[in-house]
């Protein structure tokens, strides 16, 4: 583990103390020892140093400094070498089958991810109109643990959250309120003078707010296309083979953030 993601409750306290499966992990799973130090990170991505002051069978008290982003604490794990700064990237992600949402969930995480919202659009397998609010807490508690997994595995220091609704398609303009630039991912060419990806991403600031909509397995049907174009979305090609959706979503994650994050090496 390279950082430990602290409880939604913290705020900022001085000491904090962690008991069942939170401190039996420390204890157990990372065998952290009494005076040890580790990196923790709030609910807002903010840097902590964490000192073990107590460990007992049930409890793990820790000491925590907030500490500079490019402070040096020891970890379990070597930290990335990038420190940043991020793209703010939104991925709007149609309902997918099975476990491929957990597993976009995960991978999106890692990439540094900002914000994930779940769609529904016309041609998703799974249809959650109907489902119950407690089904639909329990769906959203998993994916919540996958988002903490991933930030303690892979060291991010983007606070990636889960936005706790599924939002029909048709609800996402209004959502996003023109926040910042927002594109859709197709399987084909819908414009004759449709710009490139580079085109659509490089004069713009690093900081400002970038959606991304993947379709499901189905794709986006054409009146869904035409409301995306309407509402001010730009339809992107990823000009190799056709994707599963699970892999457009990481492949498109991907590109935004190595060209937003090298342009001053072009």
């Amino acid at each position: 583990m390279r950082q430990y993601i602290l409880p939604k409750t913290f705020k900022g306290e001085s000491s904090l103390v962690l008991k069942g499966k939170e401190s039996q992990y420390l204890s157990k799973v990372l065998r952290l020892k009494e005076g040890q130090h580790i990196l923790g990170r709030d609910q807002e991505g903010k840097a902590y140093q964490l000192t073990v002051d107590r460990i007992s069978n049930r409890e793990c008290t820790l000491s925590c400094q907030q500490v500079e982003e490019d402070a040096s604490v020891q970890t379990t794990d070597a930290l990335p070498s990038y420190t940043g700064p991020y793209p703010n990237l939104t991925l709007m992600q149609c309902l997918c089958k099975g476990k491929k949402e957990e597993q976009i969930v995960r991978q999106a995480t890692e990439i540094g991810t900002r914000e994930i919202v779940l769609i529904q659009s016309r041609y998703c397998v799974p249809d959650l109109s109907g489902k119950r609010e407690k089904a639909l807490d329990n769906r959203f508690q998993r994916l919540d643990r996958q988002v903490k997994e991933a930030l303690q595995q892979s060291g991010s220091p983007v606070p990636t959250e889960i936005v706790p609704k599924v939002i029909a398609l048709t609800e996402i303009p209004k959502w996003w309120n023109n926040r910042g630039l927002a594109l859709f991912f197709h399987q084909s060419k819908r414009q004759e003078t449709q710009k490139t990806l580079h085109e659509l991403i490089e004069e713009i600031p690093i900081e400002t707010p970038i959606a991304l909509l993947v379709g499901p397995e189905g794709g986006l049907s054409e009146e869904e296309c035409i409301f995306l174009e309407d509402a001010g979305f730009h339809p992107v090609l990823l000009r190799t083979n056709i994707l599963r959706s699970e892999t457009a979503g990481m492949y498109a994650l991907s590109a935004i953030q190595t060209i937003m994050t090298e342009k001053k090496n072009y």
